[in-house]
């Protein structure tokens, strides 16, 4: 292998290939339709997409379709998906639900995509979840160029990615096979902004809590990341804007 982004290619499709959602390669659409991941997030992405349900909206790095079946459910109207292997996956969801009007192969990388003529301008809200860590250091910066590219003018790109300030970055949300870079709230602010983004934000987008335990497990974890945000402050004379084990942030292209 030449280089990261082929390695990417290659660890990717060998866990696809024993991941039980698949039958022959294809995502069933009750696995779409009814995906738990979704069930969970529909409310907070509700008060996060635009408004207009006939936005082009672009999601990279699909996984098992979680944020494209959000939408499906909130009712947009035009839905493409980009991964590696991303037709030999969803072929059967885009010819069954009209709202998803595109599937696209990652063949090398999100930046080669991106760059051809086809992607420029074309979208108002650009969602990758858990992608941009996989993203070699020394491609990121024209990384996010192309995603600014893609994107129509007051676009909003909605990045998720495993916070290394956040407790057990190490444990269970960084340390896998594919993971090539790391974000903390600076340096991802510092990739929005040399990228032409304004309006840059951190969101903190929590399940609710359902019954006595997970309520107490929620508070605890308040303490806890109050406890945390205090360390940073007295330790790096910094109190950092999230040490949520996930770091989310948006910005809108200028």
């Amino acid at each position: 292998m030449l280089n990261a982004n082929e390695f990417l290619s290659e660890l990717y499709s060998r866990l696809d290939a024993g991941n039980p959602l698949y039958n022959k390669g294809q995502i069933h659409i009750e696995n779409f339709t009814e995906n738990e991941i979704a069930n969970h997030y529909i409310d907070q992405y509700s008060s996060i997409l635009p408004a207009n349900k006939n936005v082009k909206i672009l999601d990279i790095g699909v996984g098992e379709g979680w944020f494209a079946s959000i939408c499906y459910k909130l009712g947009y109207q035009h839905i493409e998906l980009a991964d590696f292997g991303c037709k030999l996956k969803f072929s059967q969801i885009k010819e069954s639900l009209n709202e998803v009007k595109a599937l696209h192969d990652v063949e090398t990388s999100i930046k080669d995509l991106l760059q051809q003529d086809k992607f420029h301008d074309q979208y108002d809200f650009i969602h990758m979840s858990h992608v941009i860590e996989h993203i070699p250091k020394y491609d990121l910066i024209a990384t996010m160029d192309s995603l600014n590219n893609a994107l129509r003018k007051q676009g909003q790109l909605f990045v998720r990615t495993p916070n290394l300030l956040g407790p057990v970055p190490f444990n269970s949300l960084y340390c896998t096979a594919g993971h090539e870079y790391g974000f903390v709230p600076s340096n991802l602010d510092q990739f929005f902004q040399i990228s032409n983004f304004e309006r840059i934000e951190i969101h903190n987008l929590e399940i609710p809590a359902q019954g006595f335990s997970q309520n107490i497990g929620r508070m605890l974890r308040k303490l806890y990341m109050l406890n945390e945000k205090i360390k940073f402050r007295a330790f790096e004379g910094v109190y950092p804007e999230s040490v949520q084990p996930e770091l989310i942030m948006s910005g809108y292209k200028k």
